[in-house]
């Protein structure tokens, strides 16, 4: 499910919320359905590639890198 970006055309509050494309979500402030959906900014990949380091899921969460989530 994608994160999209939100604001609210009844009270302005701004908010991201995971959301299938046809769901239509309410604002947390207000509850307000009248909402104007933002473009999200997606981390770019690091270019080269051969510099990330590759990790295989063996940290302390079983999910990540060793040493991210300690």
């Amino acid at each position: 499910m994608p994160i999209y970006g939100f604001i609210c055309n009844q009270c302005s509050h701004a908010f991201e919320t995971l959301t299938r494309s046809s769901e239509v979500p309410t604002c947390p402030s207000c509850e307000s359905s009248d909402l104007e959906r933002q473009l999200s900014l997606i981390a770019a990949p690091a270019k080269g590639g051969t510099d990330a380091p590759v990790c295989s899921g063996d940290g302390a969460c079983g999910m990540c890198c060793p040493g991210m989530c300690d």
